[in-house]
């Protein structure tokens, strides 16, 4: 009887799916990855260590060498420390991304040059934009929230978001000559200075969209600031983070129709100061890829300043 209860359990991986990290490591008996092996935004792994947490803050005091007791799970780090070392797989090999590889660090993946290396390369891919409605000569992109300080944040696969300047900003403030973002593993705040646009000599500030932790910056566009005039959507975008309170932000911001209401009337704005100085561009409406080219930086500065909300 419990021969064919344990058969009747049993579960097998379906074809083109991959184990949990913690089903690989032996802690738990069947658990799939569903969040593409991005254990630190995992609410299943962050779930785990609070069991285990809780589990050992009740524990009397136990030497650190000294085995759990059966009834305590361990985390899948313990797990495969209680290996020999040369045994101890990496966790890239784990979740076979790699075919070989022996961690040497203890599980210490934040100061393993290996894994940083592995991060490197898995920089999140950039889902396509499927489609662009455009509002009086400024674009909108399809699946994207739009913060009315005139930068933009897209969810993506596994929770994060993307977040650069929206189509009427890269107008505005034409081919910018340096822009400054935040750093992996800063934090920013909706509504708050987190980029520095800087053109000749003068420098406006542009808001974050969402709160969050920034995991990855678009190193090229550093490199290149042209790349937001060519596509502020795609090549363009700025920085990735990892939100804090999504749900929340993304109330405060623009979508669909609204956001192609709000983007008529910061039009309409435009062309009251278009009227108020022919030096600012307008062929039958600001339509040209750098609107304020013939400003001077001071006047640059402030009207950026206005549209931008800084």
């Amino acid at each position: 009887m419990a021969e064919a209860s344990k058969k009747k359990s049993f579960k097998v991986v379906p074809p083109g799916k991959k184990k949990c990290i913690w089903m690989e490591a032996g802690v738990v008996s069947y658990k799939l990855c569903d969040h593409n092996f991005d254990c630190q935004t995992c609410s299943y792994d962050q779930g785990m260590q609070l069991k285990v947490a809780r589990q050992r803050a009740s524990l009397t005091a136990v030497p650190v060498a000294q085995p759990l007791p059966d009834e305590f799970t361990p985390t899948w780090v313990e797990k495969e420390m209680q290996l020999p070392a040369h045994r101890r797989r990496c966790r890239y090999m784990l979740t076979g991304e790699v075919d070989r590889k022996i961690c040497a660090n203890a599980y210490e993946c934040g100061n393993c040059a290996f894994d940083q290396m592995m991060q490197d390369r898995q920089q999140p891919s950039q889902l396509p934009v499927q489609a662009h409605a455009s509002v009086g000569g400024f674009e909108l992109a399809e699946g994207v929230y739009y913060h009315d300080g005139h930068t933009w944040a897209r969810p993506e696969y596994g929770g994060r978001v993307r977040v650069g300047l929206d189509d009427f900003a890269r107008k505005l403030v034409g081919r910018l000559r340096q822009l400054s973002i935040p750093e992996v593993g800063q934090a920013v705040k909706q509504g708050e200075a987190a980029m520095e646009l800087q053109r000749n000599g003068s420098r406006v500030r542009a808001l974050a969209p969402v709160d969050g932790i920034v995991t990855h910056v678009n190193y090229e566009v550093l490199n290149n600031p042209s790349l937001i005039q060519e596509s502020p959507y795609e090549g363009g975008w700025l920085f990735i983070i990892e939100p804090t309170r999504l749900r929340k932000n993304l109330k405060n911001l623009y979508f669909g129709e609204e956001a192609q209401s709000y983007l008529e009337e910061e039009r309409e704005r435009l062309f009251a100061r278009v009227h108020e100085d022919d030096r600012i561009a307008a062929d039958g409406g600001p339509s040209m890829d750098d609107i304020t080219a013939d400003l001077k930086d001071e006047d640059w500065s402030t009207l950026v300043k206005e549209f931008l909300r800084s």
